[in-house]
């Protein structure tokens, strides 16, 4: 359940999840899909559990860089895709380690 005061990237990670349970619900041996559910959900977890960590406050502070040079869609676009491959090819560990890569994507929309 989304708090008022988690970060944007808590519900990202939430609604990929349940985009994963989703695809579970109509295939229910799609063993991947559902792990890689728990692991996104356990991302969304730990991510909140960061509050405003000084990676949380770089990452936001990009974004609003990108948001006013209008590239944050772009950005927004490779989030999302590296969202779809968490738990597949991608490999996130940590919330700190989600951000690290979520960082290295708003460097490369600049």
């Amino acid at each position: 359940m989304i708090a008022a005061d988690d970060p944007p990237e808590v519900a990202e990670l939430e609604a990929a999840a349940e985009w994963r349970l989703r695809q579970v619900d109509a295939d229910p041996d799609d063993a991947p899909s559902a792990a890689a559910a728990r692991q996104l959900q356990a991302l969304a977890d730990d991510l909140r559990r960061l509050g405003g960590s000084p990676l949380l406050r770089e990452l936001h502070a990009l974004c609003g860089w990108l948001d006013e040079s209008d590239n944050i869609t772009d950005f927004s676009l490779r989030a999302h895709e590296l969202r779809t491959r968490i738990g597949f090819d991608r490999q996130v560990a940590t919330a700190e380690d989600y951000l690290r890569a979520l960082i290295e994507l708003a460097k490369k929309a600049m």
